[in-house]
């Protein structure tokens, strides 16, 4: 959520920060993997495994993105995985928005979409597709 909330700001501080911080976090459960620790169904336990190399892969473009335009990039490349990791997942989750001029997702809480593609010149562009 704090990428989304930097990308929306039309900034890209503090993005590598956060990559390296994702990428820690799927290391780490992909090194000591179960279906509790992740936060999923066991019975989708497999899927949502399968998805961490995507998501490793994700937050490392995440952490080298120099430019805004690469941290965006690199934000649809971890939402991509995020959003399928979601179906499996136990809880209250994030809903999913769709930007059909941008044609990309992304995760974010309930309430007035922020669009982290196209920040401030078009905060309010998408629509909840899930959630």
């Amino acid at each position: 959520e704090a990428v989304r909330l930097t990308l929306v700001s039309d900034s890209a501080q503090g993005i590598a920060e956060h990559g390296e911080a994702i990428r820690d976090l799927v290391t780490g459960l992909d090194a000591d993997w179960s279906a509790e620790r992740a936060g999923v169904h066991a019975d989708q336990a497999n899927e949502a495994k399968s998805l961490l190399p995507e998501l490793t892969a994700a937050a490392v473009e995440l952490a080298e993105a120099d430019t805004l335009e690469a941290a965006r990039d690199a934000f649809y490349a971890l939402s991509k995985p995020l959003v399928r990791f979601r179906k499996a997942a136990i809880g209250d989750w994030p809903v999913v928005a769709y930007c059909s001029m941008a044609k990309r997702s992304w995760l974010q809480p309930e309430g007035e979409l922020g669009n982290p593609y196209y920040g401030p010149s078009m905060p309010l562009c998408g629509e909840v597709v899930d959630g």
